[in-house]
């Protein structure tokens, strides 16, 4: 007996696949109109040239050099030049001198200090152009330890001139300098000094302290006659 039993015949002209379907399952590779290859989806990264990317280089150095040049400018002036102050600017003036110019045209004397040593003024003038007609004298005294007191002094002082003067502060009672009454007042920061001087109102104002103002209020009782 045979180990390979012999299957039933085959007809040799007839080809074994020539009436045998396609199975379903075979893959069958389609293209349709809708689709497009892999390579169409992926962004396209653009490429610059040699000179392109030398020509990008350069305008970014550029422009760093050009914003380094210009810090190189700025911060000397800055440094040379810091922010105005009250205090700082201006440079001392002969009070003396502008008080006696003012006087020619004033109801009382215009207030010229003596200061102590060290301390100086730095603008003094004297203000004609007001709105309801009071004329009145202002300078302004840097101590020496940098601090800064703003001095108005009128013959007309009425109460929209003293609102004025001390920018609306709020009344905050009485101040005793060497036993003289100043009436005191109060913004922000700010402490001002009223007071009538003979013929004439005195404002002091400062944002240093009492004690910077009673010098400067002392000062005022000493030089300015109280009748």
């Amino acid at each position: 007996m045979s180990e390979h039993p012999e299957g039933p015949a085959v007809p040799a002209d007839t080809p074994a696949s020539a009436n045998t379907p396609a199975s379903a399952d075979t893959a069958v590779p389609s293209h349709g109109l809708g689709s497009a290859p892999d390579d169409a989806q992926q962004p396209v990264k653009p490429v610059l040239t040699p000179k392109q990317a030398k020509r990008a280089n350069q305008t970014l150095k550029g422009m760093i050099i050009s914003v380094l040049l210009t810090v190189a400018v700025a911060v000397p002036v800055i440094l040379i030049n810091p922010a105005d102050k009250a205090e700082t600017f201006r440079a001392p003036v002969d009070v003396a001198d502008v008080a006696s110019q003012a006087a020619a045209d004033a109801d009382f004397t215009p207030w010229a200090p003596n200061l102590p040593e060290g301390d100086y003024v730095n603008f003094a003038r004297w203000i004609t152009g007001n709105v309801d007609g009071i004329k009145y004298w202002e300078f302004g005294v840097v101590t020496k330890d940098d601090e800064f007191v703003w001095v108005k002094q009128t013959a007309g002082a009425n109460p929209s001139w003293l609102a004025a003067a001390t920018e609306n502060a709020t009344p905050a009672g009485t101040h005793t300098v060497d036993g003289t009454d100043w009436e005191l007042r109060t913004k922000d920061n700010d402490q001002i000094l009223v007071s009538t001087r003979g013929a004439s109102t005195i404002v002091l104002t400062s944002d240093s302290g009492l004690d910077t103002l009673d010098k400067l209020a002392r000062l005022a009782q000493q030089e300015i006659p109280a009748n």
